[in-house]
């Protein structure tokens, strides 16, 4: 009588701990999901901040094109501008017997003395507004990276976090199971 009741006592003993070691195990395997659910949001995450590094050298690269665009027309205008002006001295100091058609000739010097100063003034302000941009997507892009570098951060913490907690349970387990 006393063994057989030692041995139920044995038995309930014995379930109680599988029981409890069949818990543990799926709390485990629970977290072994959540795991392997922030890991995939992690690599999601890094995918995006790559796709975010790629999207802003190309802005950065097309912009660089237009401003060396800009900068060698500036240049050009102000080469025609140059020559425009040395030519109307050189026109002014000439002495010509047809006044009329020196006049003409100046008033047209003038003219295109003008359109090139006003093409150089206008690829100023095009190359200025471009910086400016340039420098807004700039701070826009510094944000979105400190901000996604954040999250990464949080992301780390809490799968290191997850696999401390998946390790112990998983050596009580084992322990248990001993």
């Amino acid at each position: 009588g006393e063994e057989i009741d030692s041995l139920q006592k044995s038995h309930v003993f014995n379930m109680q701990k599988l029981k409890n070691s069949e818990l543990r195990l799926a709390e485990a395997e629970r977290k072994l999901r959540e795991l392997a659910l922030n890991i995939k949001m992690k690599e999601e995450l890094i995918k995006e901040l790559v796709r975010t590094g790629k999207d802003a050298e190309s802005v950065s690269r097309q912009y660089s094109l237009k401003t060396a665009k800009l900068e060698q027309e500036s240049e050009q205008a102000k080469m025609e501008l140059a020559e425009t002006q040395k030519w109307l001295q050189e026109l002014e100091s000439k002495e010509l017997r047809d006044i009329p058609e020196k006049a003409k000739l100046q008033k047209e010097f003038r003219k295109k003395m003008d359109a090139a100063k006003l093409k150089v003034q206008r690829q100023a302000t095009e190359l200025e507004q471009i910086v400016a941009q340039m420098k807004h997507q700039q701070t826009q892009l510094q944000q979105r990276l400190c901000e996604e570098s954040e999250k990464k951060k949080e992301l780390e913490a809490d799968i290191q976090r997850d696999q401390q907690q998946i390790k112990v349970g998983f050596f009580l387990f084992l322990y248990d199971k001993e």
